[in-house]
């Protein structure tokens, strides 16, 4: 028996036409409409090829070769056909079956489909519409996220411009701002502290806060501050810092918050603190231009300023108030045999004595020289008022040791009662009280004359 010889191309042919009919079995209902479509383009060519050859498309010598090779041609053709067909096929399944087919199965295992619904084999429209429908969900999440992402960002921005802002705050602020750990470990500090003491940021850093403190001023707060921040876990007050190169002392007003982190127990203490060194240059301004340097006693302008408020008080009140004039009796005596320094020491001995004889709502005052004025107010009966004029001279009568001195001194005084039915000004009241005082010295010394009654 003769063998079969099979040629390359047969064998090829053969070898594509199997693996298309696997793949072709293996997905029927898919390729169904697919091979069913190819075939009708296929043989609308073939009708068209058999139409050309009929109406003497080709020339004479075409169509004689065509004749007389029919069969050969036509096999040939249809094989090149189902070559083309095959080929179709394959590369169908390549590019659309086979990933649709891996999207099917990834989908098949997922426990959200939409309704319930399984997506089976071989059923692409399913596979499609469920992949159409999962593009709109993801579109839609995408949606949602980038919205999400928007928010997030709007967010973050805020959040970095609330950061600036704190942090602008914490820079320029002209209150010192100082967090301390447990340990009283400075961990974070503002310029103005920096600026204050002298030093820079690095060297104040995780240093202890009393390193900058004034020993003695802290001493003196120690004990309150700690009874304070252990039971209402704040403490406000005044305490010094020093200048580290002039040694100077700086006055501050300190709010202290102890912080206390409930999840580990972690203690963190802010402190913000106001520079007092303008204010208290200005108190000491006021006070300077209020009161007399030698004694400390309140001088003429402090005086006057106190008259003024009696006065308006008065006007509602309808309650009287007494002026004394009081004059020290011989001074100029222990200035001409002790010399001024001697009598300086001998006023403001006696200036103590005066603000001790007195409430603390009356008022002491030195007019100049050896002259004070006390204003006494409330006076709500003659008694009172004589009484504390006899206290005054009893308190001055007693003797003044000095470097071993025993110097005796007296005072004259006079009285004035402040009526609120009477129009009457301060250089008068002074005045009147100043004429008591004269009469007080010309009967004696050493006594008191009221200018009117009670």
């Amino acid at each position: 028996m003769a063998s079969t010889v099979i040629t390359p191309l047969q064998l090829m042919s053969k070898g594509i036409f199997m693996l298309t009919l696997k793949r072709f079995t293996s997905n029927h209902s898919i390729y169904k409409i697919i091979t069913i479509q190819l075939i009708i383009f296929f043989a609308f060519i073939y009708l068209i090829f058999q139409l050309l050859i009929s109406f003497d498309f080709f020339n004479k010598d075409t169509l004689n070769v065509i004749h007389n090779h029919y069969i050969k041609i036509n096999s040939l053709f249809v094989f090149i056909l189902l070559s083309i067909f095959c080929y179709i096929i394959n590369r169908i399944n390549k590019w659309f079956i086979n990933p649709l087919s891996q999207l099917k199965d990834d989908i098949n295992e997922q426990n959200h489909i939409p309704c319930n619904e399984t997506i089976h084999k071989s059923d692409i429209k399913s596979i499609v519409k469920y992949y159409r429908m999962m593009i709109h969900e993801v579109s839609e999440k995408n949606s949602d996220i980038n919205f999400e992402i928007s928010m997030l960002s709007q967010e973050k921005q805020s959040a970095i411009r609330q950061q600036q802002l704190t942090s602008s705050i914490f820079n320029n602020s002209q209150d010192v701002i100082i967090l301390l750990d447990n340990n009283g470990i400075i961990t974070c500090v503002n310029p103005i502290f920096c600026r204050l003491i002298g030093i820079k940021y690095d060297q104040v850093i995780h240093q202890p806060l009393i390193t900058f403190i004034n020993t003695s001023a802290y001493k003196n707060i120690k004990a309150s501050l700690s009874h304070e921040l252990n039971n209402s876990h704040q403490w406000q007050g005044e305490f010094n810092i020093q200048h580290m190169i002039n040694k100077k002392n700086i006055p501050l007003y300190v709010k202290i918050n102890k912080l206390i982190d409930n999840k580990n127990n972690n203690i963190q203490y802010s402190i913000v603190a106001a520079d007092l060194t303008t204010i208290k240059e200005i108190d000491r301004l006021i006070h300077i231009n209020n009161h007399d340097p030698l004694t400390e006693l309140p001088n003429r302008i402090a005086l006057t300023n106190r008259l003024k408020d009696e006065l308006n008080i008065q006007l509602t009140t309808h309650h009287n108030f007494a002026v004394l004039f009081i004059d020290l009796d011989n001074f100029k005596t222990i200035n001409d045999n002790y010399g001024h320094q001697m009598g300086d020491k001998v006023l403001k001995i006696t200036a103590n004595k005066l603000r001790n004889s007195v409430k603390k709502s009356d008022m002491i005052a030195r007019l100049a020289g050896d002259e004070f004025i006390a204003i006494i107010n409330p006076a709500a009966e003659r008694a009172d008022v004589i009484q504390t004029c006899e206290r005054i001279l009893k308190v001055l009568q007693q003797p003044i040791i000095i470097n071993q001195h025993h110097l005796t001194i007296n005072a004259s005084l006079g009285c004035y009662y402040s009526h609120p039915n009477e129009q009457q000004t301060i250089d008068e009241i002074l005045c009147q009280a100043d004429i008591a005082m004269y009469q007080a010295k010309m009967t004696g010394k050493g006594r008191i004359v009221e200018c009117n009654y009670f």
